[in-house]
């Protein structure tokens, strides 16, 4: 028996680990289904290795309408620290109208003079401390990158060149322009949730880590949770909560755990076999995601991530063992961009500048250095869903983002064909054009709205930005209580996790994470 159990181990879940075992006479298991972070997850050049290894679910979509068919590949973490603990480490928060308009939504509390502070709180920033917008004291470490390529800087001055605004704090007082994105790395090592809440705390004789398990549901007796079951090497086991369980297995895992449980869309859950605990219509809905469309250019000389050889490893990474110095230090994703795609709206294009021409999350290599510009949209009118293929908990469940299918006004594709446009613009511009070679193939083929669309479709990415499938609300509809962070119709079950995002935010979804985390903690620790 145990007072409060934690489903996850990922950014939420070491966030609320730490906050709700500061009492001593409260006792908390943490479940993750994964094991201890790999050397590579440390390594904050080395995130990409991680995809399609056991660290990785490796999920795929259903085939995609708006996709020309394709199964998009879905990386998500399975170690602790979640998919923290394998992303690019980028600290964004979002604009402040994309927490307003959480509070429109039915969300009240949630506008962004309400959650300020709480960013402030969790946040120990390097450079802006002294900011309004920033906090000295958390537990979350944030810095700008301490290694950059020089082609990183070109392409952020070719952006200031082509007429956008430089910009030192993409969480200030703008977040309109070019520079670099801050990072969750201290001492040239990721520090995500794990090394920064999680690991200071695990000594406490009232919380307990339990790494390779499968939950397979969550206990419900009438309109009541009492624990959680799971498999262990394959064995089932049951443990008991006596205040509470947690889910923060974020926005796949946690509706398909409680879809198991029971808990879902009634006539969906039938079709799979599920007797229905719970009546949740909006259960797995409401799938948001940021659509990430890559191109690249061949650059003149032989640099970058794309002239890297063994030697270079080798060596690269013994400097970082010994120094944590060194290109190894950084994500090779910090040169980053807010823009508009058009003059009238708050920023809606997130732009990357990555001195590698490797594509497909790294899967595709190509045979020449040179450079990848990614452009991503950041308020999606697209929405999908989370269904389960069967009631077998080993299953993966059907994941469907509905990209560009379920988007009937066409803005997604077309903000998508502008900002390959702008890519493309900045490439030919201020120093960046000096370096570069010509685009490769297949998007230099494309340069009508419709084969840029086309190519857009063939070869549009996630940027692992899941989101919005336990949307909470005060609203009767609403599958988590945004006061709360009660699952409606449950007692002693919460949500604290990205799947309660009401609507996407514009920007890296790793910092709300932790705010929901961190609020969810707090409340609890109210009652």
């Amino acid at each position: 028996m145990y007072d409060t159990i934690i489903i996850g181990a990922g950014s939420a879940g070491c966030v609320l680990a730490n906050r709700l075992s500061a009492d001593p006479d409260h006792k908390v298991l943490l479940l993750e289904a994964g094991g201890a972070q790999p050397i590579n997850s440390k390594v904050p050049s080395d995130w990409v290795t991680l995809f399609n290894t056991q660290f990785d679910w490796s999920y795929h979509t259903v085939p995609q309408e708006g996709c020309r068919g394709r199964r998009i590949f879905w990386p998500r973490g399975k170690m602790v620290g979640g998919s923290g603990a394998m992303n690019a480490m980028i600290y964004i928060r979002g604009l402040p109208s994309d927490y307003d308009s959480w509070e429109e939504l039915n969300c009240p509390g949630w506008g962004w003079s309400d959650v300020l502070p709480d960013f402030k709180a969790s946040e120990s920033n390097a450079q802006h401390a002294n900011s309004p917008f920033h906090g000295a004291h958390g537990e979350l470490h944030v810095e700008n990158p301490v290694f950059s390529h020089d082609y990183e800087s070109k392409w952020i001055n070719s952006g200031v060149a082509t007429g956008y605004p430089a910009n030192d704090d993409f969480n200030g007082e703008s977040q309109e322009g070019f520079g670099y994105f801050q990072l969750t790395v201290k001492e040239g090592m990721r520090s995500g949730t794990n090394r920064a809440f999680l690991e200071p705390v695990m000594e406490r004789p009232n919380l307990t880590l339990k790494k390779g398990v499968l939950i397979t549901k969550v206990l419900i007796e009438g309109d009541r949770c009492t624990g959680v079951e799971y498999l262990e090497n394959g064995m089932p086991y049951q443990v008991l909560a006596g205040a509470q369980v947690i889910m923060a297995a974020g926005a796949i895992g946690t509706p398909q755990i409680l879809m198991l449980s029971g808990l879902g869309n009634a006539a969906e859950l039938r079709d799979v076999g599920i007797t229905t605990k719970c009546d949740i219509p909006e259960m797995g809905k409401n799938l948001q995601d940021h659509i990430n469309i890559p191109i690249s250019f061949y650059s003149k000389e032989k640099t970058g991530v794309g002239a890297w050889d063994a030697e270079f490893l080798e060596q690269s990474f013994e400097e970082w063992e010994r120094h944590r110095t060194g290109p190894r230090t950084t994500t090779w994703a910090a040169a980053g961009a807010h823009i508009r795609s058009k003059p009238d709206v708050q920023p809606d294009l997130q732009l990357y500048g990555a001195v590698s021409p490797h594509r497909d999350y790294g899967r595709f290599l190509s045979s020449e250095a040179g450079m990848t510009l990614h452009t991503v949209l950041q308020r999606p009118k697209s929405r999908g869903e989370i269904k389960l293929a069967s009631a077998d908990p080993i299953a993966h469940p059907l994941i469907d983002p509905k990209y560009f299918s379920s988007d009937l006004s066409g803005e997604d594709l077309t903000t998508l064909i502008e900002g390959v446009r702008i890519q493309r613009r900045i490439a030919a511009n201020g120093p960046l054009a000096e370096v570069l070679g010509p685009e490769m193939q297949p998007s230099s083929d494309c340069q009508t709205d419709a084969e840029i669309a086309d190519y857009i479709r063939g070869h549009c990415t996630t940027l692992y930005h899941a989101a919005g499938t336990c949307r909470m609300g005060t609203d009767p509809n609403a599958v988590v209580n945004s006061d709360t962070f009660a699952l409606n119709g449950i007692e002693n079950l919460y949500v604290a996790d990205a799947s309660l995002m009401p609507k996407m935010i514009s920007g890296n979804i790793n910092a709300a994470t932790v705010l929901f985390a961190e609020r969810c903690a707090r409340h609890l620790s109210k009652k």
